[in-house]
């Protein structure tokens, strides 16, 4: 096109306009549709970490849970069989047992277990004679109870478990623990334990619940035992079986343990909930985390991202059109300033945002709007003003010796700084066109104020400069770049990664291969990768880290990882809680049952005998009352010190509770268990120094029960026997070792 017809140019600039405007809309409906998929992406995969955080919580409260109910569920089931056992052995002797000795032994046996209601027992005939907190007046009858009828009527003596019902002794909702009394296969009385099912609550009460979390209790029937649900209006109904479809749908196809999210049909709240069925008795613990704290954070970043997305998709859509209606502007006005052509036309072909014409003194002869909006100023107040005035890193001099070298023609782009009227300084890319018009040298400039890009440029460099995340980019398992976090967290110093084979951050060639197997397989299958690896540092120390990893090409990898070291710590303490004592640090009773059935297995494969010996302390009662109980707790770490030294590493020491400790001999001749039990009463008897500067002395009672390769029996017999034999040495009056 002749620059020198203006009506061309007029004509040319219309035909732009029009391609414009359709480019324009093309463009707004384009922007629209791309942040409406990014929106939706983040918040769906925003919605699934906060869902599988929710779902984590309630998995781990359950699990926590069940072992808690199944230990206090265990505990009463081994004083009802031990209590049951020595009543029977009464019963059977000659001229039976009178009232007086059988409830001692039931007054004994209840002093055991925390949180119980009642230890009673009835004759034959359902009469309740015996036990703790009998009411005055006449027995209580319970030969209408269905489990009196079916404890009656069984072969062979098994623990049964009944309930929720209401108590007729104390008009309290309780659980029945009985096991009928058997002498000479003939059935001669009924032996319960009453627990309230408020103690299953106080239970629950222990766990740091959210406000509107819930723990819950029921049969496997879903009859409700106990439920606490911090801030809930309703905390339910005992023995109501009210719950949603999706439960009993859940139960139906995983009967064991699961989780799934729904409104509780107790209080409608709506929560995400897990359960574990307890492995030897017919109750369902359920833990439930409110949605509302989990989802309260999504809601509120849903929001954000959907208002951040329409403001980014109105400011363009306002920028679009705004850039419309300029167009239009200049088309109404382009005749009028035909007679500038040659200079609108060299303005023109800068594209920039402030555009702005400098003359051969560098000062300002014409400039566009936005020239003035990027410096807050104003037309008045720039026109005719020298470059320095706003360039705060020049000078007139410099400018006047930078305008005498150049000559029309020339182009430059340079990075320069600009200074508001505000006193902002600005970043600014700037774009020059040197232009003779009229005889006259002008430089026709174009800035862009780059400030954000800038500042987003070295934002996202300080993220992937992380010292928290690592991230790394491998290319055929080479790493090519890394930030200084996986340099930190594998202990390797700067730049001593690059280049380097990934095989360094595994332990062998077997697991390199496997997570290289499983990383490039879920990447395929899924699009990304993601688990927790235990890794090797540069030392060759174990770090933990959880890995993820995405595609950047079919070569090339973009991997990130987190320390997750002390996490894993963490839980492994939290599993060394759940099987061991927490003041003496020994096994408890679930581990114990545990090392018994190990040491029979073994004995039978061996030929060999199993001692399991029941120690009970002398004396420390005494200590506890008049020393007080942070002395007892010394005494009581102090003899399981010295039970742990006295015996061998494949020995067993576990304390039951109270002053009560269970030593497991393993792979023993016959009789040799007597020197090792010795050597232990006389670690137990030597004086003990409290803390306080007081010596105390204790002795212990011994109940030893022998196992041979050939017996039947198993731990829960075994310990009832030894238990049976440390109370007969304690009647005969202490300090006694009995073995039967």
């Amino acid at each position: 096109m002749p620059l020198s017809d203006p009506q061309l140019f007029v004509d040319g600039a219309v035909r732009r306009r029009r391609r414009m405007t359709a480019w324009l809309i093309v463009a707004n409906l384009t922007v629209a549709l791309v942040l409406g998929a990014l929106v939706a992406h983040v918040l769906v995969t925003s919605h699934r970490a906060y869902a599988a955080q929710a779902r984590d919580v309630s998995e781990g409260l359950a699990a926590v849970a069940q072992l808690n109910v199944a230990a206090e569920m265990g505990r009463v089931d081994a004083v009802l069989r031990a209590t049951a056992g020595e009543m029977e052995r009464l019963l059977a002797a000659p001229g039976g047992a009178s009232d007086a000795a059988l409830n001692e032994i039931l007054h004994a046996r209840f002093g055991l277990l925390f949180g119980i209601e009642a230890l009673r027992a009835a004759d034959a005939t359902g009469l309740v004679r015996w036990g703790t907190r009998l009411p005055a007046g006449s027995p209580t009858q319970i030969a209408d109870r269905d489990f009196f009828i079916k404890a009656r009527d069984l072969s062979k003596p098994v623990t049964q478990v009944t309930g929720p019902l209401v108590s007729r002794v104390s008009g309290n909702w309780v659980i029945g623990f009985g096991r009928p009394l058997v002498v000479r296969e003939r059935f001669v009385g009924f032996l319960y334990v009453t627990v309230g099912v408020e103690h299953f609550r106080h239970l629950f009460e222990r766990y740091e619940l959210a406000p509107l979390d819930a723990m819950t209790l029921r049969r496997d029937d879903l009859r409700l035992v106990a439920r606490m649900a911090p801030g809930s209006p309703e905390q339910g109904q005992v023995g109501e079986t009210q719950v949603t479809d999706k439960l009993r749908e859940m139960l139906a196809a995983q009967p064991r343990q699961g989780s799934f999210v729904s409104l509780v049909a107790i209080d409608g709240q709506s929560r995400t909930s897990a359960y574990r069925a307890l492995d030897d008795w017919p109750f369902v613990v359920y833990a439930g985390v409110n949605n509302e704290r989990f989802f309260k954070p999504w809601r509120e970043q849903a929001g954000t991202v959907v208002s951040l997305a329409a403001l980014a998709w109105l400011l363009v859509a306002l920028a679009m059109w705004q850039v419309h209606r300029a167009t239009r502007r200049q088309d109404r006005t382009m005749q009028a300033l035909a007679d500038q052509g040659q200079r609108i036309q060299a303005l023109m072909r800068v594209s920039a945002d402030g555009i702005h014409i400098i003359d051969r003194q560098g000062r300002l002869v014409e400039f566009s709007d936005s020239f003035a909006e990027m410096l807050k100023s104003t037309r008045a107040s720039l026109q005719g003003r020298h470059v320095a005035s706003w360039d705060p890193n020049q000078d007139e001099a410099s400018i006047a010796r930078w305008l005498a070298r150049i000559k029309a023609g020339d182009r430059q782009r340079v990075d320069v700084t600009h200074r508001r009227d505000d006193g902002e300084v600005i970043d600014v890319e700037l774009q020059l066109s040197v232009t003779e018009i009229g005889g006259e040298l002008l430089v026709f400039a174009s800035g862009r104020d780059v400030t954000q890009q800038r500042r987003l440029l070295r934002e996202q460099a300080a993220m992937l400069d992380s010292d928290l995340v690592g991230m790394a980019k491998i290319a055929r398992r080479t790493i090519t770049w890394r930030n200084r976090a996986v340099e930190r967290l594998l202990g390797y110093g700067p730049g001593e990664l690059q280049g380097m084979s990934a095989r360094v951050f595994y332990w062998d060639d077997e697991q390199f291969e496997e997570v290289g197997r499983q990383v490039y397989s879920a990447m395929a299958e899924h699009g990304y990768y993601r688990s927790q690896i235990r890794m090797r540092s540069k030392t060759g120390e174990a770090v933990w880290v959880d890995f993820g990893a995405v595609p950047l090409s079919d070569t090339e990898v973009f991997a990130m990882a987190v320390d997750i070291t002390a996490m894993k710590a963490a839980h492994e303490d939290l599993a060394h809680a759940a099987f061991h004592d927490a003041l003496t640090q020994l096994p408890n009773r679930v581990l114990l049952y545990d090392r018994i059935e190990q040491a029979l297995a073994l004995a039978r494969r061996e030929r060999k005998q199993v001692a399991v010996c029941y120690l009970d302390l002398d004396g420390f009662k005494a200590v506890n009352d008049a020393q007080g109980h942070d002395a007892g707790d010394q005494l009581l770490q102090t003899v399981a010190a010295r039970l742990a030294a006295s015996i061998r590493p494949l020995d067993t020491v576990a304390r039951l509770g109270g002053d009560e400790f269970v030593l497991v001999l393993t792979c023993i001749e016959d009789g040799e268990w007597r020197s090792v039990l010795a050597r232990v009463v006389d670690a137990i008897g030597e004086p003990v120094l409290l803390s306080s500067g007081v010596k105390v002395t204790v002795g212990v009672t011994a109940g030893v029960a022998v196992f041979s390769p050939d017996d039947e029996a198993g731990a829960h017999e075994l310990i009832e026997r030894a238990d049976h034999e440390m109370l007969r040495g304690k009647r005969d009056g202490k300090g006694r070792v009995r073995a039967g």
